[in-house]
């Protein structure tokens, strides 16, 4: 009999033996998978501290490089301003400089395409008149397209002259309309 019993407590033992390794195979399943968790909610937190640091660091930087090229921009706006304004009162102050070789009665500004058309010799009451194109230009600026096209038809002579006479043009046009 004390042999069936050491074969029982033999029995028994393993079955409780065999149900702590359970346990612990449970437990280290259910550790894991806690683990599994705290691991993937400590990344995302990391990840939502990380995007949202990066948000801020991005929109320091932008704000502070906007301001920048804004005062950039604004720089180069007023200085292109103080140029265009230059370069319009010179247009009209040339006429009148000593030296200018045009008698500045003689002058009819434009603007646009070109600035001055001279028609050197009119105010002289002369026979002969020339017509002078007169493009001013300040600093490094180049002719525009539009200004190259009218010195070519210029210097190809491409030049017409023309008398509308509103009493038969103008109804003529109004006609067609």
């Amino acid at each position: 009999m004390s042999e069936h019993l050491g074969v029982l407590f033999l029995i028994l033992f393993l079955i409780a033996a065999m149900g702590c390794v359970y346990l612990v195979l449970k437990m280290q399943s259910s550790v894991q998978a806690g683990l599994s968790r705290w691991r993937d909610e400590e990344k995302h937190a990391l990840e939502v501290q990380m995007t949202e640091l990066a948000r801020r660091y991005a929109g320091v930087w932008f704000e502070q490089w906007k301001q920048e090229e804004e005062q950039k921009i604004r720089l180069d706006a007023v200085q292109r301003s103080q140029a265009i304004t230059k370069g319009k009162v010179t247009e009209h102050i040339v006429p009148y400089l000593p030296g200018f070789d045009f008698d500045p009665k003689d002058i009819r500004f434009l603007g646009t395409p070109i600035d001055l058309i001279a028609f050197k010799g009119l105010n002289a009451s002369t026979e002969e008149v020339e017509i002078v194109f007169i493009e001013i230009k300040t600093g490094r600026s180049a002719l525009s397209s539009r200004e190259k096209a009218v010195r070519r038809a210029v210097e190809e002579k491409r030049i017409a002259w023309r008398v509308i006479n509103t009493d038969v043009e103008v109804p003529r046009l109004l006609a067609r309309a």
